[in-house]
């Protein structure tokens, strides 16, 4: 009889295990590709900010002479933007991570329970 039970709960468990990647293949899929580019964007964007900054830091552009005014045009447009894709990554990341714990709950516990204590946002077995 605990043979057939123990079957039974492996079977289970290999099912939740198998929606369970399921929903985390999803998880990339949804939340990669946004991130990703976001994240090169971001990455370019202040790739630029260090270029324009350069000359204003190392003293090449003062004020008062030509060009200086748009490298610092440059410099606030290009802080702008990092701040605005900042806000972007951090909404994306927050509404995925988001979506997939309520997935998670969705499916219930693990048949057999957790192992380990960091599952317990999950709910109790």
């Amino acid at each position: 009889m605990t043979e057939t039970a123990a079957a039974g709960q492996k079977e289970q468990t290999k099912a939740w295990n198998k929606r369970c990647n399921k929903i985390g293949l999803k998880y990339f899929v949804i939340a990669l590709p946004p991130i990703v580019l976001l994240m090169v964007t971001f990455m370019t964007t202040l790739q630029y900010l260090l270029d324009v900054t350069g000359p204003l830091v190392s003293g090449e552009l003062a004020s008062g002479q030509p060009g200086f005014n748009e490298y610092q045009a440059a410099k606030d447009q290009a802080l702008i933007i990092l701040a605005v894709l900042l806000a972007f990554i951090t909404a994306v990341f927050y509404f995925a991570h988001r979506w997939w714990k309520k997935s998670m709950r969705a499916i219930g516990p693990r048949p057999g329970g957790y192992p380990a204590k960091s599952k317990r946002w999950l709910g109790a077995a």
